[in-house]
């Protein structure tokens, strides 16, 4: 089978949800935002998602992206024991097939967390095969050294990043890619979900990859598949086993030149200039561009508060080839370090709320949402250097310029091209030389 992206994944604007952490249907949040510090559960559900539906679609957002919601043992539910059961803490599988209804009545698409690398060890198969040691007809369903389960002082079973709580599934097993691949055709099938997000894809076996790609693909043609990839996904491109990557590979760069400040702006667009040629043109289109996530500090955070750099990224982000995705609560300039810093509970009073944060990134969504240049134009650099960056996107015969300027102390000077320009803001007409605040942005689109 030949890739073949879904036509709807460029428009789209991504919103991430850690759905224990996102909101309480019916119930307002404890006032301390702030993560238990033993990680124990918050409350957030399915209800809540459904009472925020209008929020998000006045963000602009038309596609969620959640982690977990199957049956799990902990709070972020990467640790599944029934793949076909949403799990309890966040409702039942009517309810999720009522939220998936009046999501897509808003325009909005749903993308669920595939965790097909490792299940719970209260996986009843693991279970059985507990019991039962060889015996059980699930033994060769995973990798056991000997000819029983031992847990203790170390687990003689092959299991994710050495935690014992989550056994690895055995892939070359054919049976267990043929019921993961029924978890797949389940949730498309039944609940029409618009895509997989597969955890761990640098884990899976490729050939197991491609298999749920072809699986998801022959059901529908527009659903999503994306790959956890921390590093290139070129590899996954080239056997036609994904539609995109999560962009880990650019957040690292608009990292070291916006938040950490070690790069340039020739090494910055250096480093998204080789990545972007090492993709196919579709797939630079189809993989989602993050700037945080429940796996990464806030980006907020990084930039050690500084709003200023945070809008430069976003001002990036959003001028970027490929769907841009919000980690819930960045809008509101939510912060936090590492896991499980970064999965504090959303503050549901809007006084928390950083309100003209709020409003910059709907009026962003918004400007990409009414300019297919930036969607689907093509992307070169006309300037880059110090800390100073000029980007354009074209489409036909339709420019946009995004100017950056990320010096922390000094204006900077800019010329524009000859044409019929505006500010893409203001809708003010704008010519020749141009004044770039130090730590600003701005965008400026032809007009005919």
């Amino acid at each position: 089978m030949q890739r073949s992206v879904p036509h709807w994944v460029a428009d789209a604007v991504f919103y991430q949800i850690f759905p224990d952490r996102f909101r309480k249907g019916s119930e307002d949040w404890e006032a301390d935002p702030h993560t238990p510090a033993d990680r124990a559960p918050c409350g957030g559900d399915l209800a809540g998602i459904h009472e925020a539906i209008s929020y998000l679609g006045n963000l602009g957002i038309t596609a969620l992206y959640l982690t977990p919601i199957f049956h799990a043992d902990s709070y972020h539910k990467y640790d599944t024991v029934d793949y076909f059961a949403i799990d309890p803490d966040f409702g039942s599988n009517e309810e999720f097939r009522d939220l998936v209804s009046r999501l897509h009545k808003q325009g909005i698409r749903v993308v669920l967390d595939g965790v097909f690398n490792h299940c719970s060890d209260h996986h009843p198969f693991f279970q059985d095969v507990i019991e039962n040691g060889s015996l059980s007809p699930y033994w060769d369903w995973f990798t056991v050294t000997g000819d029983h389960v031992m847990v203790d002082p170390e687990p003689n079973y092959a299991c994710w990043a050495g935690v014992k709580k989550m056994p690895e599934w055995n892939h070359d097993h054919p049976a267990v890619s043929e019921y993961l691949l029924s978890v797949v055709r389940h949730w498309i099938d039944e609940y029409h979900i618009d895509g997989w997000r597969l955890d761990t894809t640098e884990y899976l076996p490729p050939d197991f990859v491609r298999a749920i790609y072809q699986t998801a693909h022959t059901l529908s043609p527009d659903v999503y598949v994306l790959g956890e990839v921390m590093g290139l996904g070129t590899p996954w491109f080239r056997h036609h086993a994904l539609d995109g990557v999560m962009h880990y590979k650019l957040l690292e760069a608009i990292t070291e030149f916006l938040a950490k400040e070690t790069w340039d702006a020739h090494t910055f667009w250096h480093s998204v200039r080789a990545h972007w040629y090492s993709y196919p043109e579709d797939a630079n289109f189809s993989s989602y561009t993050l700037l945080s996530s429940h796996d990464r500090p806030r980006f907020l955070t990084q930039c050690h508060g500084d709003l200023d750099r945070f809008r430069l990224a976003l001002a990036f982000q959003f001028a970027f080839p490929g769907p841009p995705a919000i980690y819930y609560g960045d809008e509101i300039g939510l912060q936090g370090g590492e896991d499980p810093d970064n999965r504090r509970r959303l503050p549901w009073d809007e006084s928390h709320w950083n309100h003209d944060l709020v409003r910059e990134v709907r009026q962003l969504i918004h400007l990409r949402t009414q300019n297919e240049v930036l969607r689907h134009g093509s992307i070169s650099c006309l300037y880059a250097e110090d800390r100073f960056l000029v980007i354009e996107r074209v489409l036909e015969a339709e420019r946009f310029l995004i100017v950056l300027n990320a010096d922390r102390h000094s204006d900077a000077r800019f010329v524009l091209p000859e044409g019929n320009w505006i500010d893409a803001f203001t809708h003010q007409e704008q010519r020749g030389d141009q004044m770039i605040p130090a730590l600003s942005y701005r965008y400026f689109r032809t007009v005919n």
